[in-house]
């Protein structure tokens, strides 16, 4: 490969580009060598058209994007790269790092700059890229955009980053990118994004990336805790100093050290573990914090949303099941899940919450046996109720033919009529009801009011706090951070989220707390 050669190779690739020409200010004020650390890179070969980030603090991610937006710049003439950010210091910060980047480069590739105010650089090459703060106004009118970047997005308020992203999103170009980068600021419009790129529900690729894939960032300051711990302690911080939580991290974490865990410990007892979570977290979910009047208890639900992350097989390969009936066959992996085959002679119970299957609310079912262990799900947003009157009876059927909890409600009357009429399963819940004459009727299905659902998800709550329920699916905690008591008294999902999966939970444990089972 001869000289002209090689410069190609490394003009055309943006990570050879940014590690050869450019340089950035170390954590000590010297100008060295733009090297870009595992996770920067990771994220530079996997981007795609629209991209989304979660992450922890402090990892370089943002003066990545300043390195990416510069070799835009210079190596693609004309083309406009954007820079927004949550306030004006941020974004202050960020245009700082892109001139200090841009006045690194060598003067034989560098073209001139003919603008340079606090809010843009022009080249001469008729590259633009400018910074400014996410307000109100439309940045991206009348741009078509190679690259943009929001930093810190979900510190932007909902209202308004939800109207300014369908704003940017026409302005990217057929070959541009738009990056959304932030941590994490409760439950907002940024999770919501996110959570649908990591179900693969829109168009946005996810990339999470913890404090473990960025500690070649913090070891200085792992050498300064360590320190710290010393001086208090008067010894070095080592295994016999770990509590049972942290021994667990070390034991099945891939890369945590007790270097790493000394800092997180210091790091905790300054703020809080939820306060650490949302800034340096190990899993996405654990990041997202949520306020307000949660019903369900956040630490236990984040405890136990961590030992189902960390599982690898999440649940029964379909492959090992070999009596599946056709019907539950087509769903499953998709949005039927077994994690524990049926036993001779076990009762089950399985609480039905319905959608019209029009791909807003999901219809869902859940399975548990009379210990309170979760031992299937089922969840589509998509099915009719026709087709899941057909799904429910052969689940039913499936596991002992289980006692049915259906709520009433929405799609639910008519699964409960097909049930019943068509598919003649008989081991269903009933709830005693009055005539215009005062006489007692039974009817089927679960009738859900205000009163009846207070006592359910009050059930719901004692089971999982007190450790009675055993479950598999993290839909269902996903769900119950959001699960909230709003100010009319109500309680249901916080607005923008979903609650299909906890009710249904709830109607199966109040199926196995009845203790009724009609054998037929």
């Amino acid at each position: 490969m001869n000289r002209d050669e090689k410069f190609l190779k490394v003009w055309n690739n943006p990570i050879l580009f940014i590690q050869n020409f450019l340089k950035i200010t170390d954590k000590n004020g010297k100008l060295v060598p733009f090297i870009l650390n595992p996770m920067q890179k990771d994220f530079i070969k996997n981007l795609d058209s629209y991209n989304i980030i979660l992450k922890a603090r402090q990892g370089g991610m943002s003066v990545a994007i300043c390195g990416l937006a510069i070799y835009y710049a210079v190596t693609i003439p004309n083309s406009t790269c954007m820079m927004l950010s949550h306030n004006d210091e941020s974004t202050r910060a960020i245009f700082n790092k892109l001139k200090n980047i841009y006045n690194s480069l060598p003067s034989t590739i560098k073209p001139k700059l003919i603008r340079n105010n606090r809010a843009e650089l022009q080249l001469q090459n008729g590259s633009i890229i400018s910074c400014s703060t996410m307000g109100r106004t439309d940045k991206s009118r009348g741009n078509t955009l190679k690259l943009c970047h929001i930093s810190e997005f979900a510190f932007v308020q909902s209202e308004v980053a939800e109207k300014q992203l369908l704003a940017i999103e026409q302005a990217i170009q057929a070959n541009g990118h738009l990056i959304i980068e932030s941590t994490a600021n409760g439950l907002n419009h940024y999770n919501i994004l996110y959570n649908k790129a990591k179900k693969n529900e829109s168009a946005y690729k996810g990339f999470f990336y913890n404090y473990i894939d960025t500690s070649c960032m913090f070891i200085d300051e792992y050498k300064k805790y360590k320190k710290i711990f010393k001086n208090i302690n008067g010894h070095s911080f080592c295994e016999d100093d770990l509590t049972g939580e942290e021994k667990e991290l070390l034991n099945t974490i891939e890369g945590i050290t007790l270097d790493i865990l000394c800092w997180r410990r210091l790091k905790i007892q300054n703020s809080s573990i939820d306060q650490f979570n949302q800034e340096f977290p190990l899993t996405d979910q654990m990041a997202f914090i949520t306020s307000g009047h949660s019903v369900f208890d956040n630490e236990r639900i984040t405890n136990v949303l961590r030992v189902l992350q960390l599982k690898k097989e999440k649940f029964i390969k379909k492959t090992d099941i070999k009596d599946l009936p056709s019907i539950l066959k087509k769903y499953y992996g998709k949005s039927f899940f077994v994690y524990q085959f049926p036993r001779v002679g076990e009762k089950y119970f399985i609480g039905v919450d319905c959608s019209e299957g029009v791909g807003k609310d999901s219809s869902v079912a859940i399975v548990l046996n009379k210990d309170g262990e979760e031992v299937a799900m089922f969840r589509d947003n998509k099915i009719k109720p026709y087709a899941m009157a057909e799904m429910i009876n052969e689940l039913g059927r499936y596991y002992n033919k289980a006692y049915l909890v259906v709520e009433k409600a929405s799609g639910g009357h008519s699964v409960i009529e097909r049930l019943r009429h068509e598919h003649k399963y008989m081991n269903m819940s009933k709830y005693k009801s009055y005539d215009e004459f005062n006489r007692v009727k039974w009817q089927i299905g679960f009738d859900t009011n205000n009163k009846t659902k207070g006592l359910i998800i009050n059930d719901l709550v004692e089971s999982f706090d007190k450790g009675s329920l055993l479950l598999h699916s993290q839909e269902i905690l996903e769900e119950m951070k959001v699960f909230e008591v709003k100010d009319n008294g109500s309680m249901g999902a916080m607005n923008g989220y979903h609650d299909d999966t906890v009710m249904a939970l709830a109607l199966a444990l109040s199926g196995v707390k009845d203790g009724k089972y009609y054998k037929w």
